[in-house]
């Protein structure tokens, strides 16, 4: 695939600008102007419909689309290696190292699929109910981003994600577990302080990305259009920061029909170095050889290109 690392002079790394990236700080979320390029674009485009093809069991949620299907993984979907390298790809690391820092471990992924028509809502919620990712040593929370990729053009009629701007200074707001309806998720947000009526619509082409932090209150609603909403997500985080296995497996993950082995999930350092000795990068790699080194190589480049990057 082009998503091998191009020459260092034709890498495109100013994907998030300084003004973008404190809007990040200051509101919990961002929709970056410019998307990836062109090319990438159409690469992601073109292996999320081969794995729609070859995975044709999703409903709504797919976890760990950048895990191939082998033995020994718990997690994952056939045609994996090619999502794998958009997970790694330089101007996604390039984006979360503006909002988030130099040392990056990419630790989740997710594909969203809400079918035509018939799309899930997903309530008013924050991403900091994981249990796994914790802050390390003199930070209160994670510092972690979720990147959210448009495959299809999304907006309001197909249930694009909505963000209310700011809603992460009140820390974690206590969400009320409800009885599985038609959302996605059985958990909501339950605070009055949150200003609702200020949500902001993530309207996206395909190739172009949101960004949000754990904290900030975001959701969906049902696609009610005649079009499929898809996007695939990744997670990075802080180096410095813990994937903490001592969760075992998440509840309230909706309607895959299972709870999540957080515990037992494969985590790369994606760019700059490990910060903290508790993060294990070794548990649940079980046949993943050529990935590991797909990515400890892109890691060692880019370490380089970005060290003289400003």
């Amino acid at each position: 695939m082009a998503t091998q690392l191009k020459p260092d002079d034709a890498l495109d790394l100013d994907i998030v600008a300084p003004e973008e990236a404190a809007a990040f700080r200051r509101d919990g979320f961002v929709m970056p102007k410019r998307g990836l390029s062109p090319d990438v674009t159409a690469e992601m485009v073109a292996a999320m419909e081969e794995v729609f093809e070859a995975n044709p069991d999703w409903h709504n949620l797919v976890r760990m689309p950048h895990v191939p299907r082998r033995e020994g993984q718990l997690e994952g979907v056939i045609g994996g290696e090619k999502l794998f390298r958009i997970a790694i790809h330089p101007q996604i690391i390039a984006a979360a190292r503006a909002l988030i820092g130099p040392n990056l471990i990419m630790w989740g992924g997710e594909i969203f699929a809400k079918p035509p028509g018939v799309g899930k809502a997903t309530p008013w919620h924050q991403d900091c109910y994981t249990p796994a990712v914790k802050a390390g040593p003199g930070h209160e929370y994670p510092r972690s981003v979720m990147i959210w990729i448009a495959v299809d053009h999304v907006d309001v009629d197909n249930g694009c994600l909505r963000f209310v701007p700011g809603s992460g200074r009140y820390g974690r707001i206590e969400h009320i577990r409800k009885a599985q309806s038609n959302n996605l998720l059985d958990f909501s947000v339950s605070d009055k302080r949150v200003a609702f009526d200020t949500a902001v619509d993530a309207i996206l082409p395909p190739g172009h990305f949101s960004a949000h932090d754990t904290l900030v209150v975001h959701g969906a609603n049902a696609n009610t259009s005649g079009r499929r909403r898809a996007g695939l997500t990744f997670h990075y985080m802080d180096a410095a920061d813990i994937y903490d296995r001592s969760f075992g497996a998440a509840l309230g993950t909706g309607t895959v029909g299972k709870p999540a082995p957080i515990a037992q999930r494969p985590i790369w350092l994606v760019l700059g170095e490990n910060q903290n000795v508790l993060n294990d990068f070794v548990t649940g790699h079980q046949g993943l050889e050529d990935l590991d080194a797909l990515a400890e190589a892109n890691r060692v480049r880019l370490n380089a290109i970005l060290n003289r990057h400003p």
